[in-house]
């Protein structure tokens, strides 16, 4: 009996270093990729903000492609630069969600974009990805910020589709996803890295 406790808390323990190891591996430094994500698409939202509010051109829009062009390079030469020697189940698990969701966000952004009357704004889906993107993360590595994060920007994202279904014309949208995003995606990048040096505090090392 013992014996079988034992090994259960041996199990245990091995699922809570794994998913240590895997917020450790998602925060390497400053080069945090919810920090570039974040920051990216916040400035991105508002420089085309300023740019619909002097031109009144809605063809800047367009601007989402090659910033997330921009960011998915980035990101794609970081793993490669910063690739882990062995990979858990739960590293390629979210970068499989995380590589699912830019892929659906940027395809929404350009069959919508496409559109002469747009059915919806395009930053209604691409704030309902990132929300579930951080849902899963935040379950998958604990992270309750993530959690709380995601919960937030869903009545962000409708507030979103109802003012653009109210006046067709509003770029204030993109105020209110530039910010629902730095709260996202950049504040749990800075939540991850509070984790990580929690979860080194805690290391056998660390407390004797």
């Amino acid at each position: 009996m013992d014996d079988k406790n034992l090994k259960a808390d041996q199990s245990i323990e091995l699922i809570r270093q794994m998913i240590r190891d895997t917020r450790r591996r998602l925060s390497p430094g400053s080069s945090n990729l919810f920090l570039v994500w974040g920051y990216l698409i916040a400035a991105t939202a508002v420089g085309i903000f300023f740019l619909l509010t002097f031109t009144g051109c809605r063809a800047w829009q367009w601007l989402w492609l090659p910033a997330l062009a921009a960011g998915g390079i980035f990101t794609w030469w970081y793993n490669r630069c910063h690739a882990a020697q062995v990979k858990s189940y739960t590293d390629r698990l979210l970068e499989q969600i995380w590589g699912c969701v830019g892929g659906l966000i940027a395809f929404s952004t350009f069959v919508i974009c496409l559109e002469t009357e747009w059915p919806v704004d395009p930053l209604f889906p691409a704030l309902l990805l990132i929300s579930a993107g951080l849902f899963i993360s935040g379950t998958v590595i604990h992270n309750k910020y993530m959690y709380y994060a995601s919960c937030l920007l869903l009545p962000v994202s409708f507030g979103i589709i109802r003012e653009s279904w109210i006046n067709t014309d509003s770029e204030g949208n993109l105020i209110q996803f530039a910010v629902a995003v730095l709260i996202g995606l950049a504040g749990s990048g800075y939540a991850l890295k509070r984790q990580v040096k929690h979860d080194a505090a805690k290391t056998p090392e660390n407390e004797q």
